[in-house]
């Protein structure tokens, strides 16, 4: 469950690269999201830079992390099928 939740964020830091909007409702109230503000709210582009050593970095721990995650996953498999033919 660890790894997964290690995998998850991995994966979350990815997606940090799209298009950001802060929007401003009409109450003043701050919005951040991925595609463009309502018409009767304020919107503003943030153009978020990304360091390439570090995404560098991040996808080769995110493959590492994939591949333990995928062998796991291969060795319970295999012990529930085992566990199986023993039960059988």
């Amino acid at each position: 469950m660890k790894i997964l939740s290690i995998f998850l964020l991995a994966c979350a830091s990815t997606v940090a690269q799209a298009e950001v909007f802060k929007c401003t409702d009409q109450l003043g109230k701050i919005h951040y999201q991925s595609k463009s503000c309502q018409p009767t709210a304020t919107e503003r582009h943030l153009d978020i830079k990304t360091d390439p050593v570090k995404e560098a970095e991040g996808k080769v721990k995110m493959e590492a992390l994939q591949t333990e995650y995928d062998g796991n996953k291969a060795r319970q498999i295999e012990a529930e099928k085992q566990s199986f033919m023993q039960n059988n």
